[in-house]
């Protein structure tokens, strides 16, 4: 039995992890991935929907307002 201890100590680390990993693979397939519809993640969307928009029409002004101001010099 005295020559087995170190030998658990040092098969300790490696076995625990692979306890851990086959323990969170487990837990990974057993649930769907099935999206809960929230109203305010939805209106958080729509608003970082809008303020995308409103960069890219705001960026192609200046894109614009800078050509043309090019083309005056």
């Amino acid at each position: 039995m005295d020559h087995i201890l170190p030998y658990l100590f040092l098969l300790a680390c490696p076995i625990s992890m692979g306890v851990m990993m086959w323990m969170m693979m487990r837990k990974d397939h057993g649930q769907a991935a099935a999206p809960t519809s929230d109203p305010r993640l939805a209106e958080l969307e729509s608003q970082v929907g809008e303020l995308r928009l409103a960069l890219y029409q705001r960026q192609g002004v200046e894109t614009a307002a800078s050509t043309s101001n090019l083309d005056r010099e």
